[in-house]
């Protein structure tokens, strides 16, 4: 079961105070979008004459081609000069078509109304990408557990945790920063399209093990807004 449509009418602060209300769990997806006009898209061609200082015409019949970018074939439109086209000496643009692009999804998973986890990327290997880079543990000795040693489905922080590699204030600290750098940018979204889908499976490579309310996240995010401006 889902439940979708876009930030214009339904921003993201409502969206978490639904998820808190309702206790939901599952994932809520994001995709930015951006109408944007490609120039060049649409090449409008003229074969038609123009009169030279002799005052002679060219064919009764003038063409218009018509060709696209993607396409591999030309359509070919003849007219009468009897409609008066106007004289072109080289080529027209005319306004290409509006067309969307995509951005990369952004994720959060909720637990029970809390949000668990986020990522740009849906390959659960975002949390682990963060660690490696903020070099919390270094790659020789996290590549060594995660060969050995089986999460059984705990996650990932606290697993960590568990064998010695990193404390409760380590994972404190990134859990916020999870949490600050994927939210931040969507908060300032205004084109995008959202889609939660209910019950989704928890990543526990994801996962830090600690959670906050939809409503601590908003005032999190607008206190560092408010820092910025001032």
């Amino acid at each position: 079961m889902s439940t979708q449509g876009t930030l214009t009418d339904f921003p993201l602060p409502a969206i978490f105070q639904w998820l808190e209300q309702g206790r939901k769990t599952g994932v809520l997806a994001i995709r930015p979008f951006s109408a944007v006009r490609v120039a060049s898209e649409i090449t409008l061609q003229s074969n038609l004459g123009v009169r030279g200082d002799t005052g002679k015409e060219k064919d009764n019949n003038r063409e218009l081609t018509l060709k696209t970018r993607h396409g591999t074939s030309q359509q070919t439109v003849r007219t009468s000069c009897e409609q008066r086209l106007p004289l072109v000496t080289k080529q027209q643009q005319i306004n290409p078509p509006l067309y969307i692009q995509h951005f990369p999804n952004y994720y959060i998973w909720i637990a029970q109304g809390r949000i668990v986890a986020a990522a740009n990327r849906f390959d659960r290997r975002g949390l682990i990408s963060l660690i490696r880079r903020d070099q919390w543990v270094s790659d020789r000795v996290l590549s060594k557990l995660l060969q050995r040693c089986s999460l059984n489905h705990q996650p990932l922080g606290l697993w960590l945790k568990s064998h010695g590699v990193l404390d409760s204030a380590q994972l404190e600290q990134i859990f916020e920063i999870q949490i600050i750098e994927q939210l931040v940018p969507l908060f300032q979204l205004k084109d995008a399209e959202f889609k939660f889908e209910l019950k989704a499976v928890l990543p526990a490579l994801e996962m830090t093990g600690l959670s906050l309310s939809a409503t601590q996240a908003t005032m999190m995010v607008s206190g560092r807004f408010q820092c910025v401006s001032r």
